[in-house]
């Protein structure tokens, strides 16, 4: 259709040069006709007036002068899980998880638009979250829950200055919560940070994204409310909390060589509840997702401010790659409170893989302070093999009686991922935790210890 186009217009052009030969009034007019054959030529030529699709970014759509612009990506990961430790009847009502689970862990489609000048809006549902996953008494979340909403933005970028989000944006947070699911390594992330982060929240949100310089990274959030409005990841279990929440994340990257890079940078996070003062705290067994019931699952009192972070390390060299976080956990209680000293918990991650064939590697992402992903381009597929040891002790005032006892775990696991290509990988995560305390549906020994071994492997394909 294009060559028939351009023919027509050359026949055209030459036609009317034949007529007019000899006439020096229509030359003017034959040569502006020339000159915008030239021009639509050239556009059609040009990707930036036609829809593409490009690994790891989506279809696009692009306007000629590239300020206007539409993107649609996606992800879907479907899980299994196998769990053991345990026997029949010991987990109370959750007993169903001794055994073999499965889910859809996440299905969800961005949506990006850049209209001009700067602005634009996004838009990430997340359908895979239609069911609680919070089985405590808290009859705030006991019932099912709708479509789960990510991004929710209004956004003005500033040359030399960076980017401005007014709604619902992942706040400045950990290394691991800030990482991408479609980037993680493992296929959750450590126990710290579900019992410490405030995921997607409400608020004005600033981020430099590379306007310092590719090494320079810096993230501020500054939000209100609690996840209960836009059915948030950290599942607390406290609908009527309402809280200001301020975070800060920064970073430094430093390019070595080639696939050579490191990166060291911290975060943290202050939260002050307004109502009850009441700070909901929970997390999972090693991570598994499938496990409705919390080993910790409870709510710090007369909490004032609550506070989170700490520092983190990536480094990557060719086929290796290394990653560390510390956390420290902190509650303020109010002045007049006597029943309990101010609370503290703390824990950690280390991470390491290494590619076995592929010639692939892990990227950092200099402008966004996260794990940038794997770039597969072998054949055959890039496999590597990995290992995380991962801690948190949660032991401190309330959280150490009987009734709602906090949790000293510690857990190694092992496992692979296997890249068929950039975009379709499958992994396989085996794990095996020590438990000291945790929630009381969750049987232990005369020395208040259980463990938990647990397999899971995950098929995840992004576009």
């Amino acid at each position: 259709m294009k060559k028939l186009f351009i023919l027509t217009a050359i026949a055209s052009v030459m036609a009317l040069s034949t007529h007019a030969k000899g006439a020096g009034e229509y030359d003017a007019q034959i040569d502006a006709l020339q000159n915008e054959l030239l021009k639509i030529k050239q556009e059609m030529n040009s990707d930036k007036n036609k829809a593409y699709f490009k690994k790891g970014r989506g279809l696009s759509i692009k306007s000629v002068d590239g300020k206007y612009s539409f993107q649609i990506k996606g992800r879907a990961m479907f899980d299994l899980t196998q769990v053991g430790g345990f026997h029949e009847g010991q987990l109370g009502a959750a007993d169903h998880y001794d055994g073999f689970g499965a889910e859809i862990r996440r299905l969800r489609f961005s949506i990006k638009v850049d209209t001009g000048d700067g602005w634009g809006f996004a838009f990430q549902p997340d359908f895979a979250e239609t069911v609680t996953d919070d089985s405590a008494s808290n009859s705030t979340t006991s019932a099912a829950k709708g479509v789960d909403v990510k991004d929710a933005y209004i956004s003005k970028k500033i040359k030399g200055l960076g980017k401005f989000s007014f709604g619902n944006v992942k706040s400045a947070g950990g290394m691991y919560e800030n990482t991408s699911s479609n980037s993680l390594l493992m296929m959750e992330r450590p126990m710290y940070n579900e019992f410490a982060n405030l995921a997607h929240r409400a608020g004005i949100h600033y981020d430099t994204g590379g306007a310092f310089g590719k090494n320079l990274h810096v993230k501020v959030s500054m939000t209100y409310g609690n996840e209960g409005a836009w059915r948030q990841e950290q599942e607390d279990g406290d609908g009527t909390e309402t809280s200001w929440n301020h975070s800060v994340a920064t970073h430094y990257t430093q390019n070595l060589g080639k696939k050579h890079q490191y990166l060291i940078g911290g975060s943290y996070t202050i939260e002050r509840p307004l109502n009850d003062n009441a700070r909901g705290v929970s997390f999972r067994q090693q991570g598994v997702h499938t496990l409705g019931e919390k080993i910790v699952d409870t709510t710090l009192s007369n909490i004032i401010s609550y506070g989170y972070g700490g520092p983190q390390a990536i480094y990557t060299n060719g086929p290796f790659f290394a990653s560390a976080e510390y956390y420290f956990i902190s509650g303020d209680r109010k002045g007049d409170y006597s029943t309990y000293d101010d609370y503290a918990a703390q824990g950690g991650a280390i991470y390491a893989q290494y590619f076995v064939n592929g010639n692939a590697n892990v990227k950092i992402s200099g402008k966004k302070g996260v794990i940038g992903g794997v770039k597969c381009k072998s054949s055959t597929g890039c496999t590597a093999i990995k290992a995380m040891f991962e801690s948190i002790d949660s032991r401190d005032g309330e959280l150490s009686a009987t009734a709602t006892a906090g949790t000293h775990a510690k857990v190694l696991h092992v496992g692979f991922n296997h890249y068929f290509t950039s975009n379709v990988r499958i992994m396989v995560d085996i794990a095996r935790g020590l438990y000291l305390g945790g929630h009381t549906d969750w049987v232990r020994d005369q020395t208040g210890r259980h463990t938990m071994t647990s397999a899971q492997t995950r098929l995840h394909l992004k576009f």
